[in-house]
């Protein structure tokens, strides 16, 4: 599994409790102004987590984090 850099890891905090959020949440979670280019950092931010099944992005928008997700970030605060 590749190595999650401290963004990917605050990425899927965001989504820890379960909720879709979509790339406003997810910017605004961060602390980021939401901007055009929202949408691009959010979606090359999730990309890699996708892959690797940690998390889902949902057809109709948004992403939410997988079982396998939640189990890797858990695994991460002990």
């Amino acid at each position: 599994m590749k190595k999650l850099g401290p963004e990917h890891i605050e990425f899927l905090s965001i989504l820890s409790d379960g909720r879709t959020k979509t790339y406003v949440h997810i910017m605004k979670a961060m602390g980021e102004p939401v901007t055009p280019m929202s949408p691009t950092i959010v979606n090359n931010l999730g990309r890699p987590l996708r892959k690797q099944g940690l998390v889902k992005q949902k057809l109709g928008g948004g992403f939410q984090i997988t079982d396998k997700g939640r189990e890797m970030l858990k695994s991460l605060e002990t």
